[in-house]
């Protein structure tokens, strides 16, 4: 879990992430499941999910083959759920 700021690259692999309510990432994020209720500037990659909660802000491209998006969340880029490349 995150709730800070952070600037990089995160790559947890086959491992979870959340971004909580107060955190201001500038990264690009790759983990098996990626779920958002902060801020995010970078691209997002969820090997099995993508999930943005109500405040969350994202500015990049998020690549998942499931997106769930609620009401109030934000996203400026594309979103790619088709199949993954092998």
């Amino acid at each position: 879990m995150i709730d800070g700021q952070v600037e990089g690259t995160i790559d947890l692999g086959d491992n979870s992430l959340t971004i909580g309510p107060g955190a201001a990432v500038t990264a690009d994020l790759v983990a098996k499941t990626v779920t958002i209720s902060g801020k995010v500037k970078g691209n997002v990659t969820g090997m099995s999910r993508v999930e943005l909660k109500a405040t969350a802000s994202v500015e990049g491209d998020v690549t998942a083959p499931k997106f769930v998006m609620d009401d109030g969340a934000s996203i400026s880029g594309k979103i790619d759920t088709g199949p993954r490349p092998k």
